[in-house]
């Protein structure tokens, strides 16, 4: 004789059955990841969530199943050691008037663009190519996170941050450069 279901939960899409706790971890899961402005690890989420990792792993696992839904906008990926969630890729352009930043002006995403393009490269050879001007749109690219800047001797080391690639909607640089369009790509420079 089957047994009767309390309602204190419910089937996802395979016919699993989900327990009302294992609904609100999921969601939990989700949520973390939502608000995360890089990638967070399995360990990170389990510490935080008071989980097992390997209850997270599962979890992760449901969340990106149904992510990848033709339905849904955003997918589950793994990227930089850690899971991130996303706008889908072909519906990044689209959406890209809703996200923030939107403020960012045309010399600042070109100054950028030539970074992500040369990326690693010395700020100094950015301000070469771009002039003085492009020590403030970097300044302002490293508070918004989109750019890291490190010592290295009398200059600094620019490269593109995982918050960048998740802004454009994208998993690699590659796709990024693609996305930016046009950049300053002569002499491309190369460190020391």
């Amino acid at each position: 004789m089957p047994r009767a279901r309390c309602g204190c939960g419910k089937r996802d899409s395979s016919g699993r059955f989900w327990s009302r706790f294992q609904m609100e971890a999921k969601a939990l899961v989700e949520a973390a990841l939502f608000v995360a402005d890089r990638p967070v690890s399995l360990a990170r989420l389990a510490a935080g969530l008071d989980l097992s990792e390997e209850a997270v792993g599962r979890l992760i696992q449901a969340l990106a199943d149904e992510c990848g839904a033709s339905d849904r906008g955003v997918e589950l990926i793994q990227e930089g050691g850690g899971y991130v969630l996303r706008v889908k890729g072909e519906l990044a352009a689209p959406v890209r008037p809703f996200a923030p930043h939107q403020d960012i002006p045309e010399q600042t995403l070109r100054t950028l663009a030539v970074i992500a393009y040369h990326a690693p490269v010395l700020q100094s050879q950015v301000v070469k190519m771009r002039g003085q001007r492009a020590y403030g749109q970097i300044g302002d690219l490293v508070a918004r996170g989109f750019v890291e800047a490190k010592e290295q001797g009398p200059t600094k080391v620019l490269t593109v941050t995982p918050s960048l690639l998740a802004y454009f909607g994208v998993a690699t640089l590659e796709e990024l450069r693609a996305q930016l369009g046009p950049a300053d790509r002569t002499s491309p420079p190369s460190l020391p």
